[in-house]
């Protein structure tokens, strides 16, 4: 319940360009799952972390991991409709991030 508390907290205060995230319950085994980008190692100590797309895509979900299973933390996923060109990403417990990935859709401005 409480997981689900601060994935709606945290859903609450990112407006983007109208768009409001949904965000969903972590996967199996608390880890991103690969998606368009892979699962990516964050380097040194970053509580956040800037996403941008591609030219010509937009970012449609986002998975965040920092903590582990063991501390009720794990992979945080959040869900953009419409996607956004641009997205700064941090996990609920305010942890450094250990690994994220995105998901990418068509559309934003081509390069």
């Amino acid at each position: 319940m409480k997981r689900i508390l601060a994935a709606a907290a945290v859903a609450g205060m990112v407006f983007l360009g109208g768009a409001m995230p949904a965000s969903a319950a972590p996967p199996d085994g608390q880890l991103c799952p690969e998606w368009d980008s892979g699962r990516i190692d964050v380097t040194g100590d970053h509580t956040s972390i800037t996403l941008t797309a591609p030219a010509g895509m937009v970012i449609t979900a986002t998975c965040v991991k920092a903590g582990s299973a063991n501390q009720g933390l794990g992979a945080e996923i959040t869900y953009y409709d419409p996607g956004v060109t641009s997205v700064t990403v941090w996990h609920t417990s305010g942890k450094d991030l250990s690994h994220y990935s995105v998901m990418y859709g068509p559309g934003g401005p081509s390069s």
